[in-house]
């Protein structure tokens, strides 16, 4: 097998691994009510088939990466092709929402298989000088998720064929499967023989869970008082999970040997500070669009097309513009016109052009997709060629739980300012400017005290 032919192969799975795992985390969010209605259930007990995905992805991704570097990365990843797959015949055969519950589940073991192996496929089996461009095709592949999934969910739900929306994706899983298959005959991977961390990975487990349920109990009234000892649970148990991990001499993740490389705790702040900015991006416009300036929901379904859109176009350019040698200077470049969308969207009136906020999140986009490439770059470039499984996974795991973080805190805002709803979204564009301006600064101050050594 030729270069150009095992660098496309692994583009291919590598892509469609990100694509199908993050086109599932929000396709089904679209169809809930239809799904409620179809199989007699109540809003809360449908809702589980969103949170049993999540949760199985969240728990389950680093001990996957751990097992991707134990085995190889190609094997994980056909594995992860087979029971998303496997999950997604299954979801669209379900007769009850019970079994839809477990069958997404299934689906989201398969989805924490596929991203915890998708940026080290890239990054330990391509060639260096093709990885920045791989990389800003995964950024592609991360930011068409949010596009794809409500807009293919409605489509089926139109024509009553909610069974679509799960069966569509076989087809990218065989064509994964088979590029798969072709690699592992024809790649030798390296591998690390370690003994597996199972205290470690029970500890993560429910430190992921405790955040989980906090985050999913914080915008509901009701719940609120469990949700914040939760959270605090989650965030001690997160502490106690790093000073175990660093004691162990086969840890699931290696703290010892990244602080070595201490830049890498900014790069994985980054990651998160992304990750919840962008879940107040994707959750406040509709509100916007649609309560305040009045816009029909169909008109809001395109306008707020404009930070996807952003991101899967500016991936592609920032990855064609990078040969490696520039990710933190693209990161610090996509973090600050970050910043500038929010200050923008901050501006907007209510009597200004809606295509004027559309602009700003495309703007958002723009800054996404110079920074996400880049970001993940660096961070794989912290770890050994032997830990890019857990490594990658690390940062998926980072950016999943933020994203949940950012949706449940502007959810909450919102709900806290009713029915001023304008003010609630000002001061979730308020808080994300914020957080972007601190972390930037906090690169910079580094970068001052602390020059890097040429």
């Amino acid at each position: 097998m030729n270069s150009r032919i095992k660098n496309q192969l692994i583009i291919t799975v590598a892509g469609l691994g990100m694509l199908l795992s993050t086109l599932d985390t929000g396709i089904i969010n679209v169809a809930l009510p239809f799904l409620q209605h179809q199989f007699q259930s109540t809003t809360s007990i449908t809702a589980l088939s969103v949170v049993g995905y999540t949760t199985s992805l969240a728990v389950l991704i680093l001990p996957i990466g751990y097992l991707s570097d134990r085995i190889g990365k190609l094997k994980v990843s056909l594995v992860g092709l087979l029971m998303f797959g496997f999950g997604s015949v299954l979801c669209g055969l379900a007769t009850n929402i019970v079994d839809l519950i477990i069958f997404r589940v299934i689906q989201g073991v398969g989805a924490a298989a596929l991203q915890s192996t998708s940026a080290a496929l890239i990054t330990t089996l391509m060639d260096n000088d093709h990885i920045p461009r791989a990389l800003g095709v995964l950024g592609i592949m991360i930011g068409l998720g949010p596009i794809l999934g409500p807009s293919i969910g409605g489509f089926f739900l139109a024509f009553n064929a909610w069974r679509l929306i799960f069966w569509i994706n076989i087809p990218f899983a065989i064509l994964g499967l088979i590029c798969n298959q072709l690699l592992i005959s024809q790649i030798h991977e390296n591998t690390t023989k370690r003994s597996f961390d199972f205290w470690g990975s029970l500890i993560n487990a429910i430190m992921i869970i405790c955040l989980l349920a906090g985050f999913l109990l914080l915008s509901k009234t009701a719940s609120f008082k469990f949700a914040i000892p939760l959270i605090v649970c989650g965030l001690v148990l997160g502490l106690f999970f790093y000073t175990f991990e660093f004691r162990l001499n086969e840890p699931l993740v290696d703290f010892r040997t990244l602080s070595k490389a201490p830049r890498v705790w900014l790069y994985l702040s980054q990651t998160a500070i992304f990750g919840f900015t962008s879940a107040i991006v994707f959750l406040i416009p509709p509100f916007l669009f649609e309560k305040v300036m009045h816009i029909d929901v169909g008109v809001t379904g395109l306008l707020v097309l404009g930070a996807p859109a952003g991101l899967v176009i500016f991936s592609r350019i920032s990855g064609s513009q990078n040969d490696g040698s520039k990710n933190q200077k693209f990161s610090r470049w996509g973090l600050m016109i970050i910043a500038l969308a929010f200050v923008g969207l901050l501006l907007v009136g209510v009597q200004w052009p809606p295509i004027i906020v559309t602009g700003c999140l495309f703007l958002f986009g723009i800054g996404g997709g110079y920074f996400q490439p880049a970001n993940i770059a660096t961070i794989m470039q912290s770890g050994s060629a032997s830990n890019q499984g857990i490594i990658g996974s690390l940062q998926r795991m980072i950016q999943n739980i933020t994203i949940a973080s950012g949706t449940a805190i502007g959810s909450t805002l919102i709900n806290l300012t009713v029915p001023n709803l304008r003010l609630g979204i000002q001061v979730n564009w308020y808080l994300a400017l914020f957080v972007v301006v601190i972390i930037v600064i906090v690169e910079i101050l580094i970068n001052y005290l602390y020059p890097e050594k040429a």
